[in-house]
């Protein structure tokens, strides 16, 4: 099944008061405003997702991506990555990157699909 297009939506960057429902929806991941570079998808001021990456070239870093359940499959995580990249290039990044837990397989497809390459370059000590 094709993911459907979202019509007529915005990817912008956020200011410094993200607003209540962007800061709810990135503490979902454990982040907040100040970890980074904060993009959001809306529509029709509905907001559909949000972003956060690190700009420090010659790497960028997707520190958090999260979309509203309601808009999931629709093309809004894709987006957000497409302008992620795009600011990372123009930061004169070399790399867009971006951490995942090995155990779920849907975001490590998710990334695969969008040309991220697995190169096994973290690992962890938990403390």
């Amino acid at each position: 099944m094709k993911a459907k297009r979202v019509a007529q939506t915005t990817v912008e960057e956020s200011g410094p008061g993200v607003g209540e429902q962007t800061e709810a929806l990135l503490a979902m991941c454990g982040v907040k405003p100040g970890d980074g570079l904060v993009l959001v998808v809306q529509r029709e001021g509905q907001l559909l997702g949000a972003g956060v990456v690190r700009l420090l070239a010659p790497d960028a870093e997707i520190v958090a991506l999260v979309t509203e359940p309601n808009h999931r499959h629709r093309g809004v995580g894709r987006l957000l990555i497409r302008e992620m990249a795009r600011r990372a290039r123009i930061a004169g990044c070399s790399r867009l990157r971006v951490h995942l837990p090995r155990s779920d397989d849907a975001p490590l497809s998710f990334f695969a699909r969008l040309g991220f390459e697995d190169t096994h370059l973290a690992f962890d000590l938990r403390l």
